[in-house]
């Protein structure tokens, strides 16, 4: 299709026009889509310009981590955004940013709650309920005040937290 304005090249531009039920098409060459400038025509945008935007819009995070490299292996967040793999266990860290909105979205949380062996899960559940009860009550008794309840409640959650590393 050649250009409607000076009608030697091809048309490049294709812009449609709808006002009220009136729709209108125009078909231009780059240079003449340029001459006629001004508030009718749009700029015009590069590959380039459109890869830029989509990026912005589809992964946010990107822009942001583009530069961030893990001190410790220095893969950096493109490099493991585009291979899919982390280099090691500090990258967790050093990618946090960009990993947990990831991570939500493939897998619907950033938290593990995959299945344990049976004699381990019940141990387990409980201690971890009777960790959180604890540190409301600890929450409860530092807000009224009552200091001496609060340091025995840190004490047992101290107490817990050490069964439980002694059992790794």
């Amino acid at each position: 299709m050649k250009c409607e304005s000076c009608g030697k090249k091809p048309a490049t531009v294709h812009m449609t026009e709808i006002a009220g039920k009136k729709k209108e098409e125009r078909h231009l060459c780059d240079e003449c889509a340029q001459s006629l400038g001004g508030s009718s025509i749009p700029k015009l945008l590069t590959p380039a310009d459109i890869l830029s935007s989509l990026l912005k819009q589809v992964a946010p995070e990107l822009e942001e981590m583009q530069k961030t490299v893990c001190p410790v292996c220095g893969l950096s967040y493109l490099e493991f955004r585009s291979g899919g793999r982390l280099g090691c266990a500090n990258d967790y860290v050093a990618f946090k940013k960009g990993l947990t909105p990831l991570l939500e979205r493939i897998h619907g949380g950033s938290q593990h709650v995959g299945k344990m062996p049976s004699q381990v899960a019940e141990p387990v559940a409980a201690k971890a309920s009777e960790m959180t009860q604890l540190r409301k009550e600890l929450d409860k008794a530092v807000a009224h005040e009552e200091f001496e309840k609060a340091a025995e409640l840190r004490d047992r959650i101290k107490a817990l937290i050490g069964k439980s590393d002694g059992n790794k």
